[in-house]
């Protein structure tokens, strides 16, 4: 049995009008994933090839399919049901490594009621979504 390709600009509903297929393209995730830092434990992921954790509070995720560059939007979130009782707002960043095939992200808490000692910590669940484009 052949491969075969579908080639189209637009996708047409018969009843809910078109849709350019940029808008697709362009604004589909190209890699999720939920996991517990403190466990290591995937608990589900999109084109996510493995999870390296780096150090408390820093892991790093790898793509199966890599990005055309490294100027992609990463968005995580912490969940704070597992936060230390010290702890007064958690932060999630996904900035200190970007790179083609992999994303650098750091999460943590702080330490004060003005924000001003962060600590590292590993939630027991994250959740990261990126976009951008495929190489």
């Amino acid at each position: 049995m052949a491969n075969g390709k579908i080639k189209a600009d637009t996708l047409e509903h018969s009843t809910a009008g078109a849709l350019d297929t940029q808008y697709v393209v362009k604004g589909s995730a190209k890699c999720l994933s939920r996991f517990n830092a403190g466990t290591n434990a995937v608990i589900g992921s999109f084109n996510q090839s493995s999870r390296n954790d780096d150090g408390t509070g820093l892991s790093t995720t790898s793509f199966i399919n890599n990005m055309a560059n490294a100027n992609y939007f990463a968005n995580t979130h912490c969940s704070v049901t597992a936060a230390p009782t010290t702890g007064h707002g958690a932060f999630c960043d996904a900035a200190y490594s970007e790179t083609t095939s992999s994303v650098g992200l750091a999460y943590g808490y702080s330490g004060t009621s003005s924000g001003t000692a962060w600590a590292f910590h590993d939630f027991d669940n994250i959740k990261f979504l990126l976009h951008g484009d495929l190489a």
